[in-house]
């Protein structure tokens, strides 16, 4: 089962009362749980997914105010998109997603983690802002940069080569 380990911020503005959260378990699933924050990037309101195993990251950008249920299928179809986009074959990608199918939502726990994801936002900004802001910039481009950057957490591996190494531990596994 997913864990979506939500901000404060990303809770409030998904209306996820505290009453709703449940408790945080160890993952589950190959790729693990997504940490979700909201941060502001060129004045629109841009939510960010991080890994917790890998660092891998996305963001999703110039939504309106969302419910809970959203927050799972922009997960998906933001993990689908970014997989097609590394090359990963479907059968892997549909194995991934179904891990994903039943989800609940935690709070944000793994310091390190919401660390490294305060990091991650601050270079989407950069990125971004530096290309004169979203009407200039191809997301999907930025978005396999940012996972090509050494992160310290990862002793300076990249994140897709982390996520892609589990995909490919797992494969062998089968075999």
């Amino acid at each position: 089962m997913l864990q979506i380990r939500c901000t404060t911020k990303a809770q409030k503005e998904l209306g996820i009362d505290e009453s709703e959260l449940e408790e945080a378990k160890p993952a589950d699933s190959l790729l693990g749980n997504w940490y979700l924050n909201l941060v502001t990037i060129d004045r629109r309101k841009t939510y960010i997914f991080v890994n917790e195993k890998t660092l891998l990251s996305f963001i999703i950008f110039g939504l309106k105010k969302n419910n809970a249920s959203k927050a799972h299928e922009m997960l998906l179809r933001g993990l689908h998109q970014l997989f097609t986009l590394e090359g990963i074959g479907s059968g892997k990608i549909n194995q991934i997603l179904e891990e994903y199918l039943s989800y609940q939502f935690t709070k944000a726990t793994n310091k390190s983690v919401i660390g490294n994801m305060n990091s991650l936002v601050a270079s989407y900004k950069h990125a971004i802002l530096g290309e004169g802001g979203f009407k200039n910039v191809e997301a999907g481009k930025i978005i396999l940069q940012i996972n090509r950057s050494p992160q310290k957490m990862l002793e300076w591996s990249f994140p897709i080569e982390i996520a892609k190494e589990l995909l490919e531990s797992e494969s062998q596994k089968i075999t």
